[in-house]
């Protein structure tokens, strides 16, 4: 990891070189300097890539690399840092500094010249031990394609993550036991060594259309070892219950929730999956929870669980024991990840992999992640490095764990922090993948790039970890984009001794941590009570670079005095105050001028923090979880922001200055009140970077004629409409050409449509999402209108009418309906006609609805589309 922070250092070093002579007086050359050394070693690092565990020596130079590029970057954003505070004092720019500029200035000077040694005593260590210092220029190293995947890779390797070869038996026989059986409360049990495939095996039963019908409730959780009884309990209310609230779930207490989960289960048939539990103890705490069925309804409870003494306590002579796959199965595993469908390039190369899969010795997990390594690779010398990486004479787990270290160490460089932060979340956390990257981005870990934002940058660094099978994508988005990740905690543990080693992040699940670590990791995960760590622990904050809140009791305080000890960590990127409430958001908060991400739960606060507004480093600002009414004019002096998460109808101001001088370039911005604030934001083209926006009503005032000027943001790509109004009609006299060709989704909530106004969402040209919510409506596609549409949600809608021309939305896949009713028809020929039509869904359907849906069963190909109604 310390070639990943010299390359951050190079380029925070050139920034700081750009700055006036004058600012750099008794510290330029010695700067100068030290990026000339850096840029020597980052050269060495890049050439020695994958040699750097032979040898111990090597190992204790690498360690002294990173503390000596960990130095000198505190040391450079310490002096930036206090240059910024001398510039907004109107100090900075005059031709005499102050005397504590000059002191600054003297102090840098002296510790650059301090780490310049230290870096010489380096070179001297290397030519002791005989490591040579030769470096060339950047590896073109065939086993490293280009990070940018196409989408049709994407879902084709996608498609093979389905496919769960050599398991078919078992899942057939599992599926019959769940449906068929006695009308009673019945258990299976899913149990084997990690990286077997339990989950995947369960996450297969629990998706299939036949089970999704058979019972009227499924619900899943992820227990994990270190489990609390509150949280599975409050996972499994949220999973069969997700019409509720989250935030008011979070605020009952265990007893609460298991009744309230009792009470929703009593008279239904309902599949309830307990994944990965460890102790046979936690079924002894939540048995309770689920009630013995009424009349002839049927439930079911899986689970998986690597210990047999759970399956005993749980289930007794109910459960299935994974075994590792055996040839052909493990060989047709790695094929379809490796050569997709296609036949081997060469008989070398498939005679290496069939020897490569013996050394697997048939854990599923570690053939997909050595065939995420070797996926498209045609070198036969990277084949045969990679074979013989493996000791054939290992157990199964360590074998396991070291085909997983080799996934890690052929990762490029730049994508390795990337993974490596999966060790900040807690074992089975589901990622919301936009927060990921923006986390990526907040700590500095992805790339500039000229052509590119670093958002689009990251999330191909995302795709080629979920391309590698090290990490696994959980929930898709409409656009087919990963929603949520996660990964296996087998990957979680060498993240986490990584992680440790690279003194890159730690987990901190004690208030209290163990006083014997000397370590002092750049990021903490505070899995713990997070007011009383940071307290008692504030004296360790001053060089942390990001704090993240996982405090899983929801009781816990934020106040001033919290916040006022975080600010010692003034060189902070990153703060996630969301797992915990802060009631205030003091002075103290605008001193972390470092920061480039936050997010704070303070579903109180109702006037936006004056502090706030000295963050000008800010590229995500989260205040969802807040009741604000408006945001100050001073907003648009925080010219770095990129994405701006509101709640509600929030006012947006408007400029005290010319709009047209704003340099702003804001690519999310969700929700706003439409007023005439934004809409002089929008007239004058102050968005030009505007990629997702989200437009919230509160009163019948509302000024929606800002709608006419959308066709300015150039850019934008999502666009949400919504009214607090019931049944608002807010969308009257609207043309098409109000609307930007580039929008690819659009979300309407509480907005009557006509079929005339429905025909004007049909007119633009890259339109593949259309989610219409809370309304009442009359659909009208017009022959050719919706071009490039393919999926269609409604929720909560009632239908007057729907009439579905020839040639209208051609390309539909996914049709979508949740607790809809209609008071006509389905266009039933039309449907069936459309090519590409996959799925129909509907949960909940009333009126005509259902009986239209099982009439359109008859009349189309269920072959190819499939048709499901659930309860």
């Amino acid at each position: 990891m310390a070639d990943t922070i010299i390359s951050y250092l190079l380029e925070t070093v050139g920034d700081l070189l750009k700055q006036e002579i004058t600012t750099l007086l008794g510290a330029k050359n010695d700067i100068k300097d030290l990026a000339s050394q850096l840029d020597v070693i980052n050269a060495f690092l890049r050439d020695s890539e994958g040699k750097r565990d032979e040898n111990q020596v090597v190992r204790e130079l690498m360690r002294q690399i990173r503390d000596v590029a960990q130095e000198a970057e505190d040391v450079i954003e310490d002096f930036m840092l206090d240059a910024e505070k001398q510039r907004r004092k109107n100090v900075f720019r005059k031709i005499f500094h102050s005397p504590n500029q000059v002191a600054n200035l003297h102090s840098v000077a002296e510790k650059t010249r301090e780490i310049n040694k230290t870096i010489t005593n380096i070179y001297n260590n290397f030519q002791l031990y005989g490591i040579s210092m030769n470096v060339g220029g950047e590896s073109s190293d065939p086993a490293h394609p280009s990070l940018k995947a196409s989408e049709a890779v994407q879902r084709r390797r996608r498609d093979v993550e389905k496919d769960i070869v050599g398991r078919r038996d078992e899942v057939g026989n599992i599926t019959t036991k769940l449906i068929t059986g006695s009308a009673k409360l019945d258990f299976v049990s899913i149990i084997g060594m990690g990286g077997l495939g339990k989950t995947t095996i369960a996450k297969q039963i629990y998706d299939d259309e036949n089970i999704s019908k058979h019972f009227d409730c499924r619900g899943w959780v992820f227990v994990s070892e270190e489990y609390d009884t509150r949280q599975v309990v409050l996972g499994l209310v949220k999973s069969v219950m997700p019409e509720r609230a989250p935030e008011a779930l979070e605020q009952k207490t265990e007893g609460e929730l298991k009744v309230m989960l009792y009470d929703h289960l009593r008279f239904q048939s309902y599949l309830v999956v307990l994944d990965d539990i460890w102790k046979p103890e936690l079924w002894d705490e939540i048995s309770q929870c689920f009630p013995l069925p009424e009349g002839k309804k049927c439930s079911r409870i899986m689970i998986t669980s690597r210990n047999k003494k759970v399956a005993d306590r749980v289930c007794p002579d109910s459960d299935l024991a994974l075994r590792p796959l055996e040839y052909p199965d493990d060989w047709d595993l790695f094929s379809k990840k490796v050569f997709r469908g296609q036949p081997p390039c060469h008989p070398i190369i498939e005679e290496l992999g069939r020897e490569i899969v013996k050394k697997c010795k048939g854990l599923p997990l570690s053939i997909v992640v050595m065939a995420g390594i070797l996926a498209g690779e045609k070198s036969v010398n990277k084949w045969e490095r990679t074979r013989d990486s493996v000791n054939p004479i290992l157990a199964e787990d360590k074998i396991s764990t070291a085909i997983l270290a080799l996934s890690y160490h052929d990762l490029r460089r730049e994508v390795k922090p990337c993974f490596l932060y999966f060790a900040a979340f807690p074992e089975d956390f589901e990622v919301p993948a936009r927060q990921l990257i923006r986390l990526w981005v907040g700590e500095g870990l992805i790339q500039k790039s000229r052509e590119r934002t670093m958002e689009d940058v990251a999330e191909d660094y995302l795709e080629n970890l979920i391309d590698r099978s090290l990490v696994q994508a959980e929930k898709f988005r409409m656009d087919g984009g990963v929603k949520t990740c996660r990964i296996h905690d087998m990957l979680r543990e060498l993240c986490i001794a990584e992680a440790a080693e690279e003194n890159f992040l730690a987990s901190q699940k004690e208030v209290n941590p163990s006083t014997s670590s000397t370590s002092n990791p750049r990021r903490l995960s505070v899995q713990c009570n997070v007011p009383n760590f940071i307290l008692r622990n504030s004296s360790k904050l001053k060089y942390v670079r990001s704090i993240q809140s996982f405090d899983r009791g929801y009781t816990s305080r934020v106040a001033k005095m919290h916040w006022k000890a975080v600010s010692e960590g003034k060189l902070l990127r990153v703060l996630d105050f969301g797992s915990v409430r802060v009631e205030e958001v003091p002075d103290e908060a605008g001193d972390l001028l470092n920061l480039r991400y936050l997010k704070i739960n303070a579903p109180s606060l109702r006037q936006f923090p004056s502090s706030l507004l000295s963050l000008r480093s800010l590229r995500t600002l989260d205040m969802r979880s807040t009741k604000l009414s408006n945001v100050p004019k001073e907003i648009y002096k925080m010219q770095n922001l990129q994405h701006l998460f509101l709640s509600g109808a929030v006012k947006f101001p408007k400029p005290s200055s010319n709009p047209s001088d704003l340099e702003w370039s804001l690519q999310t911005l969700s929700t706003v009140a439409p007023g005439q604030g934004i809409a002089t934001i929008i007239e004058n083209g102050v968005f030009a970077s505007m990629k997702r926006l989200g437009l919230c009503d509160s009163s019948k005032e509302a000024d929606w004629r800002l709608l006419s000027d959308l066709h300015k943001l150039q850019n934008l790509e999502s666009l949400k409409i919504a009214s607090k109004i019931d049944n608002s009609i807010i969308l009257t006299n609207m043309k098409s050409s109000w609307f930007p060709a580039s929008l690819i989704k659009v979300t309407l909530r509480c907005t009557k449509l006509d079929s005339t106004q429905f025909e004007i969402f049909g007119k633009l040209p890259n339109l593949r999402i259309l989610k219409i919510c809370n309304t009442w409506s009359n659909l009208m596609f017009r022959g050719e209108s919706f071009p490039k549409l393919q999926v269609l949600y409604m929720a909560s809608v009632t239908v007057e009418s729907w009439e579905l021309m020839e040639g209208a939305s051609p390309g539909l896949e996914h049709l979508m309906f949740d607790n809809c009713g209609f008071s006509c028809e389905l266009p039933h020929k039309a449907l069936a006609d459309l090519a590409y039509l996959k799925d129909i869904r509907a949960k909940r359907p009333y009126g005509s609805l259902k009986d239209s849906l099982e009439i359109l069963k008859h009349m189309v190909d269920l072959g190819k589309c499939s048709i499901v109604i659930l309860p």
